[in-house]
């Protein structure tokens, strides 16, 4: 083959600037799709990944509102428990518990003062 012929050759196999500036914009536009369509799936695994943590919250706080009611109801019986006994203790031994009231009365009044 000739050099003009190799010349031709080449000239038909180099795109044009046009040509280059066509497949270039293709390129960016298909590129811009892909990032559109990947920035949409990150935002739904987003959104599906945050109502998870919505409702492993929820369940989570549900559990520990019934355990927090569950302790409550059962210091207040053993609290009541302890005031009908204390109740019950006073009645049948009235005098040393006036006693007893009288000590940590003075006590108490003896740490107030300093």
């Amino acid at each position: 083959m000739s050099t003009e012929s190799n010349l031709k050759i080449a000239d038909e196999l180099s795109p044009s600037p046009a040509d280059l500036h066509s497949v270039v914009n293709r390129n960016m536009q298909a590129t811009r799709v892909h990032a559109a369509q990947a920035a949409e799936e990150l935002k739904n695994a987003v959104e599906a990944k945050g109502r998870e943590l919505l409702h492993a919250a929820d369940d989570k706080a549900a559990v520990l509102k019934q355990k927090a009611e569950h302790a409550y109801s059962d210091a207040k019986q053993k609290a009541e428990e302890l005031r009908k006994d204390t109740e019950v203790y006073v009645k049948e031994h009235p005098l040393t518990s006036v006693c007893i009231a009288l000590g940590a009365g003075f006590v108490l009044g003896m740490l107030a003062r300093r």
